[in-house]
């Protein structure tokens, strides 16, 4: 057993790749598998993983659904702006996330809430 930054004992490559998967997983289909991972997995690194990954996505939607909003009701090119921010943003913190998962550290994303 090895000992990581965090002080969490990690046995296994499995538990470390599926925490790592979680947070890409949430590029291609939302907060959905991340839900899914979070609901079914035992393993506390893959759980504490999927929550730090819900607690970016699930505020990411509904900001989503509001740049919609602004894009109909006040301006294209605004709406185009926030969600070119908010898409490059999510890459590269679901980017980040996932190598210090792979490396058996837990990464908070930054600016959200700890809601899960």
């Amino acid at each position: 057993m090895t000992a990581n930054v965090t002080g969490r004992k990690s046995n296994s490559n499995q538990d470390t790749t599926i925490a790592a998967l979680v947070h890409i997983s949430g590029l291609f289909f939302g907060f959905f598998a991340i839900v899914f991972v979070y609901l079914v997995s035992d393993d506390e690194f893959a759980k504490a993983n999927a929550a730090n990954a819900l607690n970016w996505h699930v505020p990411i939607s509904l900001m989503a659904i509001l740049v919609v909003i602004i894009g109909i009701g006040v301006s294209e090119l605004a709406g185009v702006a926030i969600a070119i921010i908010i898409a490059m943003a999510t890459i590269c913190f679901a980017l980040i996330a996932s190598m210090k998962a792979y490396q058996g550290r837990e990464w908070k994303y930054p600016i959200v809430p700890q809601i899960i």
